[in-house]
C-alpha cells in the first residue's frame, strides 16, 4: 500500500467483505456522510442492475468504492494525484475535486486490492461519464446522481428516474449532461470527458439510437 494512504488506513484490518470493509474505512475516517451516500448509491445501483437484468455484483462494488477519496482534504487532491503519477488534465487544474474520481480508482486498487478493470473504470468516470461506456459505467453514473439528497426541487433528477424506469438509461444520462452543459458559463469546469460523452449520446439519438 502506498505510504500516502497510511493515515487513512492505520491499524485497520479488512475482512475481504467489501461492504463491511467500507463501513470500517469510513467510520475510521469519521466520514459518515460519505458512507451514507455510498450505501444509498450501492442500493440504487443494485436496483437498476436488476431492473435491466444485469448481474449487480460489479456495479455494487464500484458504488461502494466510488467516493473513497472523499476522506482526502479537497485542497490536497490535485497535489496528491500528481504525486501518485495520476494523469491530471489541464482542465482539471481549475478545480481540485475534479480528480476525486481518479483518486478513488487508485485507492480502490491500492487499498482494497481491486483488479477488475470494469469496476475500476466505472469508478474513474462516475462524475463526468465518458464515451464508449458500458452498462456498469452507466448504472454507477446514474445511481450516483439520482441518490443525491439535495435541498429544493430538481426536476432533472426526477426526469432521470423516469427514463431509468423506461429502460432508457442513455436518455437519463443525457438529461444530466445537458443540465451541466446548460450551466457551462458559470461552472468552474465542464470536464472534457463529459463534453465528449454528451456528443456521443446526442449523435446516437440523431442516428435513431
Amino acid at each position: 500500500m502506498n505510504d500516502m494512504f497510511s493515515c487513512y488506513t492505520r491499524r485497520l484490518v479488512f475482512t475481504g467483505d467489501l461492504s463491511k470493509d467500507i463501513h470500517t474505512f469510513f467510520n475510521f475516517n469519521n466520514d459518515l456522510r460519505t458512507l451514507n451516500h455510498t450505501l444509498e448509491v450501492a442500493e440504487e445501483a443494485n436496483r437498476i442492475a436488476n431492473l435491466y437484468e444485469i448481474k449487480p455484483s460489479k456495479v455494487v462494488s464500484a458504488a461502494l468504492l466510488h467516493d473513497i477519496s472523499n476522506v482526502i482534504p479537497i485542497s490536497t487532491m490535485l497535489e496528491m494525484a500528481k504525486k501518485l503519477s495520476i494523469e491530471v488534465l489541464e482542465e482539471e487544474q481549475k478545480f481540485d475535486r475534479s480528480v476525486h474520481q481518479k483518486l478513488s480508482k487508485y485507492m480502490a486498487q491500492d487499498i482494497f486490492g481491486i483488479t477488475d478493470d470494469e469496476i475500476l473504470n466505472a469508478i474513474e468516470i462516475h462524475t463526468t461519464h465518458k464515451p464508449n461506456s458500458n452498462m456498469t459505467d452507466k448504472i454507477l453514473f446514474v445511481s450516483d446522481k439520482i441518490s443525491w439528497k439535495l435541498p429544493g426541487e430538481h426536476p432533472y433528477l426526477q426526469e432521470m428516474r423516469e427514463e431509468v424506469i423506461k429502460l432508457d438509461i442513455d436518455k437519463a444520462i443525457l438529461i444530466y449532461l445537458n443540465h451541466i452543459w446548460d450551466q457551462r458559463n458559470i461552472l468552474k469546469l465542464v470536464h472534457p470527458w463529459l463534453i465528449k460523452a454528451r456528443k456521443e449520446i446526442l449523435e446516437g439519438y440523431s442516428r435513431g439510437h
